[in-house]
């Protein structure tokens, strides 16, 4: 029977081993938890020869002694009298039956397994419980963000596109389970509900184990106060076993009738989204209609845009003209395309894959970096002249923007993981920012430029909710725009966010400009400039 093994899954899905490295916030360390599944396989494979080798040992006593008896079948008062086959008889019972138990007693199979496993724990690289909480929030992230149906999801169906294996109705269950304990009890429903689903399907899902468990989870429906599908778990089970399950008949008259009654109780109702939550307003809503696409610039804004080559506005100009494309006018967006080559673009991750580290956010209560869940990724920091292709990205820069690249702060390299993002922020400082030593570094940032290292299969777009514009990732492209008015003042308008990736690997080269050094280029003018953005300072 198949079942009491898939349940076993629980409990090694849910022993998470704890150690410092985070896996889900980037790519890159997915590829360790992969070679670390391969050496547990191997483990594993091995402990199965041992135990199969022994079990083969085992049965081919058995097939002898079954001889013996099929033997005696014919004539057992025969067989019996036989003083050879009652001596064996006798034998087998008084000392072979003895070193069958003690074979099984001393098997070093289970144990040699278990060491072995113990060792690989220490060694190896193990997803933590924040890995396994991440992955879960990552997984509703991407159906929220891109809207996808459950069942597609679960059947490793991504935006219609079929991208691998199949969930599991354990890997469906686990994900729901983890969501009841987050206390996300509306993305716990569809789970669970997919998980059971999957069940009904299996060969074993009419077995008294399945129906046990099916009734355990009609429980966590009940509790959180969804009633039709306890409902319809119930009804699944009394069709299976109804003298078995009469108990169940009560529970269904008595959540038939709160139905009945219009009564709403249970965790969903219970644990509800705070109306001043962020992900509950206007623009986290644009946000994720722009990462969908179903938000798009004007048509008439759009005519008015160009494509141009662009020799450069810095002290050199570029001998290679530069392939420009304009994304929106006011505020200042460009796109340029083919300006560091695809192999320049691996060099960077190379370069910064020993280094990644869980990326920060400024604290607005203290100027501090801390690690949010709103910004999910892995970066590291390189000063420009550590590097040839890292100069010449500054110089390409400079060249493009005409800005003073000696007040920028060191380049970033970042990667996103599962479901890695970055909700709308601003990267300029705001109005009351705490710039502590008077340095470059103790003025705003003027401007924003990124190098996009890799294509994206799906999502993981650069979002502007306010103008609104989707800028896909493109491989060796530099996206370009002003964060502060000519007066210096914040253009709010530039509010961005990175896309949820869907599928793929994302990589870019984070570059901020300081406005020191830059009155000279891109000089202040007389009247404040700034009143066009102001309906976005406080937008909900």
């Amino acid at each position: 029977m198949k079942f009491p093994a898939a349940l076993t899954i629980f409990v090694i899905g849910l022993q998470i081993i704890i150690c410092n490295a985070e896996y889900f916030s980037s790519t890159t360390g997915l590829e360790q938890l992969l070679r670390t599944e391969v050496i547990l396989l191997a483990e594993l494979q091995n402990y199965v020869n041992e135990i199969t080798e022994h079990a083969e040992m085992l049965q081919s006593e058995i097939n002898a002694i079954q001889a013996e008896h099929l033997s005696a079948a014919d004539s057992i008062e025969g067989y019996l009298n036989n003083p050879v086959n009652a001596f064996r008889l006798i034998k087998r019972l008084h000392s072979d039956w003895e070193t069958f138990e003690s074979n099984v007693e001393q098997d070093a199979s289970r144990k040699n397994y278990l060491e072995a496993m113990a060792r690989h724990k220490e060694n190896l690289s193990h997803p933590t419980l924040e890995d396994f909480t991440g992955t879960a929030l990552a997984m509703t992230r991407l159906q929220q963000t891109y809207q996808l149906d459950v069942r597609e999801l679960a059947s490793g169906m991504l935006n219609g596109v079929k991208y691998g294996a199949a969930m599991s109705w354990q890997d469906c269950f686990v994900l729901g389970q983890q969501l009841y304990v987050m206390q996300d009890f509306n993305n716990t429903v569809p789970w669970l509900q997919q998980s059971m689903q999957l069940l009904v399907q299996q060969s074993y899902g009419k077995e008294s184990a399945s129906l046990d468990f099916m009734e355990t989870v009609m429980g966590y429906h009940e509790s959180m106060g969804d009633y039709q599908n306890a409902i319809h778990l119930i009804n699944h089970v009394l069709a299976v076993q109804p003298e078995q399950r009469l108990h169940l008949l009560e529970t269904r008259a008595h959540l038939e009738q709160l139905i009945s009654d219009g009564v709403k109780r249970g965790l969903m109702h219970e644990v509800a989204r705070s109306p001043d939550d962020y992900h509950s307003s206007n623009e986290y809503h644009m946000y994720q209609q722009v990462c969908r696409e179903e938000l798009k610039p004007e048509p008439a804004t759009q005519r008015k845009l160009r494509c141009r080559l662009h020799r450069g506005n810095g002290l050199r100009s570029s001998y290679q003209p530069y392939r420009l494309e304009e994304l929106h006018l006011d505020p200042y967006v460009i796109q340029v395309h083919d300006i560091i080559s695809a192999e320049e673009t691996i060099v960077l991750q190379q370069l910064a894959r020993p280094e990644l580290q869980r990326s920060m956010v400024y604290s607005l209560s203290n100027s501090e970096h801390i690690s949010t869940n709103f910004r999910i990724s892995q970066g590291t920091f390189f000063e420009y002249h550590e590097h040839p292709i890292m100069q010449r990205m500054s110089q390409h820069l400079e060249n493009i923007s005409g800005l003073d690249m000696r007040s920028a702060e060191q380049l970033q390299v970042a990667n996103y993981g599962i479901g890695g993002h970055y909700e709308p922020h601003m990267d300029s400082f705001s109005e009351n920012h705490n710039y502590g030593i008077n340095t470059y570094m103790s003025t705003n940032r003027v401007a924003t430029g990124i190098y996009y290292l890799s294509n994206v299969e799906a999502g993981g777009g650069t979002a502007f909710p306010f103008l609104p514009l989707l800028v896909e990732p493109e491989r060796g492209s530099l996206l370009f725009w002003y964060n502060l008015h000519r007066s210096g003042d914040l253009d709010y308008r530039t509010k961005h966010a990175g896309c949820p990736v869907l599928m793929g690997s994302k990589w870019i080269a984070n570059v901020w400009i300081r406005l020191s050094n830059q009155d000279h280029i891109r000089p202040c003018d007389l009247q404040r400039d700034h009143e066009i953005s102001l309906p976005y300072k406080d937008f909900k």
